[in-house]
């Protein structure tokens, strides 16, 4: 029942499968968001999908650091300004949304788009072998 366990083994697999799924890229924490690096891609459309994907609400407030006055004063300060920024904020979240939708339609249309063109080639060439005959 004594079996030896590789520890090394293990961790050096999950690595391995966090680096394959990307999740490596995934920010932590909202405030990671806004320093999400761009991941590498060739394609700018995918680079922008993700981008928007993971950025694409805005968030309305921050934590509040520092001296206890100057908080209570920003937190009077946000509530009573909040009925004019959190509208604004509101529909910027939802078109933000919209150019994530508009944007993975695009990336999908283009993956269509190459498999049309893929099976047109095939085609072509099919048309061309039976009138060389």
């Amino acid at each position: 029942m004594s079996e030896s366990i590789d520890v090394t083994k293990i961790m050096e697999e999950i690595r391995d499968n966090i680096k394959t799924s990307g999740a490596d890229q995934i920010p932590l924490s909202f405030a990671d968001q806004k320093i999400v690096e761009k991941v590498r891609s060739d394609d700018k459309i995918e680079e922008a999908v993700r981008y928007i994907s993971y950025n694409f609400e805005v968030q309305p407030y921050q934590m509040l650091e520092g001296n206890p006055a100057k908080v209570f004063v920003k937190k009077c300060i946000r509530k009573l300004a909040s009925f004019f920024f959190l509208p604004i904020v509101g529909q910027q979240n939802a078109l933000n949304q919209q150019y994530l939708y508009v944007a993975e339609t695009v990336l999908e249309q283009r993956e269509q788009i190459a498999l049309l063109k893929e099976e047109l080639a095939r085609l072509e060439r099919v048309v061309d072998s039976r009138e060389g005959k």
